[in-house]
């Protein structure tokens, strides 16, 4: 009985031993295996990347360019570059995608234009959209950026990151000092201070003869009236409301929001021929005025222009103003064109995903900056930490529009001003309040053949309730005339839209 146990655990034993030999060897074999492949992707060489860009440079960037040869090292690619004149660029593209010759990869400067739109809901370029959690970079792209760029609430690019909301104030620091007064923080106190601007002699020579917000006609929009309707409370273009999109300026806000600077031109807060000026920047770099409402990158161009005039002129910024609904800002659209990947050049999940890697490494803090600024030692020195560009030709050239290239720009070394980088701080404070346009996704094809006529409606009733050549009833009949103008077509074409990814 023992002799026969002891056989069936020897027996037992030897099979253990085998099967554990057996397992082991597998095992080696399955990490060579794993070694292989691993060796033979490093092997695989750089990824041969074809790609169409806009350029606005007048000097094309050379092929063997040193910045553009340390991109490709960094990301593991050979890029072959067809550079556009920025002007024809869209023309051209255009006419590229009905022609189906596509490179791997371009950049779509309207991403909601017609051809782009069409093209993509019959399924010529890949969807990116569900790949984008898995790259580092990628996956912290802004979702109110995805849903702007989105057609039919599907991603088919990458876009190009632009400061989400970049407005606020510009406003005259040395004119608060002199007349004692605090930086405003809710619109009573903005208008007290405008109110103080125009009226208290804050430049100090004896005379009236200065306004409190400089005003122009920025593309035909009054400049900052978008802003201060964010502040009242009201919607970024459209609201939804009771599960509908509206226009915003339906609204009660936008109503109030006239009222606002109808009193503000009454008392002559504002420059009285803000209707002709087609930018009101003209008006503040004259020294003239002590506010200026737009994009907060103009503020030191601002500053240098009135110092031409005021030496010790001073501008600060500002970007939290509370409402009748607190803090907010209105939202832009976050993105300056977007990179798209056709299916008829790039065939394969493989290649699309080797696409998305060099993207998500071109987002990588170093490439943003090499993109940025070149080579440190090159295109430019750090003196102390002040940056100090080259004046060498070649090596300038060396990356023309070499800002092209990028994606995100969320790490991006600001080397700028106090008042620069105050700039780049507020940018990323607004973005924490920002209001999106929930409409921004949406495509009327009404408001495509018809936008700029019926956009006119709105914007000439808008100055004249300001200057008083109409009341409330007259704005009424404008608004009506848009909507009988193809304006009630625009709003069911975008609520059609907005219903398809609303459920």
């Amino acid at each position: 009985m023992k002799q026969t146990q002891r056989k069936t655990w020897v027996k037992t034993g030897a099979l253990l031993a085998t099967a554990a030999l057996t397992i082991t060897a597998c095992g080696a074999k399955e990490e060579g295996t794993s070694q292989s492949t691993s060796a033979s992707n490093s092997n695989q060489g750089p990824l041969q990347l074809t790609m169409m860009l806009p350029s606005y440079s007048p000097e094309k960037m050379p092929e063997d360019s040193s910045v553009l040869k340390q991109l490709e090292e960094k990301t593991n690619t050979k890029l072959t570059v067809s550079w556009v004149p920025s002007t024809s660029y869209t023309d051209k593209l255009s006419a590229t995608v009905a022609s189906g010759e596509l490179p791997k990869t371009f950049v779509a400067l309207e991403p909601k234009a017609p051809f782009i739109i069409n093209a993509s809901r019959t399924g010529m370029f890949w969807e990116v959209g569900p790949y984008l959690k898995d790259y580092p970079n990628l996956s912290k792209m802004s979702d109110i950026v995805l849903k702007n760029i989105s057609v039919d609430g599907k991603i088919y690019g990458v876009y190009r990151e632009r400061d989400l909301a970049r407005f606020g104030l510009m406003m005259r620091q040395d004119w608060l000092e002199n007349l004692g007064l605090q930086a405003p923080k809710t619109l009573d106190e903005l208008y007290n201070v405008l109110k103080a601007f125009a009226t208290g002699d804050p430049d100090k020579n004896g005379k009236q003869d200065t306004i409190g917000l400089a005003v122009g006609m920025q593309g035909g929009v009054i400049a900052g009236f978008k802003d201060i309707l964010a502040y009242n409370g009201g919607p970024n273009e459209w609201e939804v409301k009771d599960g509908k999109l509206t226009p915003s300026f339906v609204t009660d806000a936008y109503m109030s929001t006239l009222k606002f600077y109808k009193k503000l031109y009454d008392e002559k807060i504002i420059n009285q021929d803000f209707a002709l000026i087609p930018d009101g920047r003209a008006v503040m770099n004259k020294g003239q005025a002590g506010l200026w409402i737009d994009n907060m990158l103009d503020g030191k161009n601002i500053e240098d222009n009135i110092k031409k005039v005021v030496p010790t002129a001073k501008l600060t910024l500002l970007n939290r103003i509370s409402g009748p609904k607190g803090e907010r800002t209105r939202a832009g659209a976050g993105y300056l064109g977007m990179y798209m990947i056709p299916k008829t050049s790039v065939k394969t999940e493989a290649e699309l995903k080797q696409i998305l890697t060099y993207f998500d490494r071109i987002s990588e803090k170093d490439n943003q900056n090499l993109m940025k600024y070149g080579i440190e030692g090159k295109q430019y020195t750090l003196d102390n930490g002040a940056y100090k560009p080259t004046a060498d030709a070649k090596l300038k050239s060396d990356m023309s529009d070499s800002n092209q290239f990028m994606i995100l720009q969320n790490q991006v070394v600001n080397y700028g001003t106090d008042l620069e980088k105050l700039t780049s701080k507020l940018f990323q404070d607004n973005a924490t309040m920002a209001v999106a346009n929930p409409a921004a996704p949406f495509i009327s094809n009404t408001e495509v053949e018809k936008g700029k006529e019926l956009a006119k409606i709105i914007e000439d009733a808008t100055v004249k309730f300001i200057m008083g050549s109409i009341d409330e009833s007259g704005w009424k009949q404008a608004v009506e005339k848009w909507s009988q103008s193809g304006g009630s077509k625009v709003i069911e074409e975008i609520n059609a839209e907005y219903a398809k990814v609303a459920k």
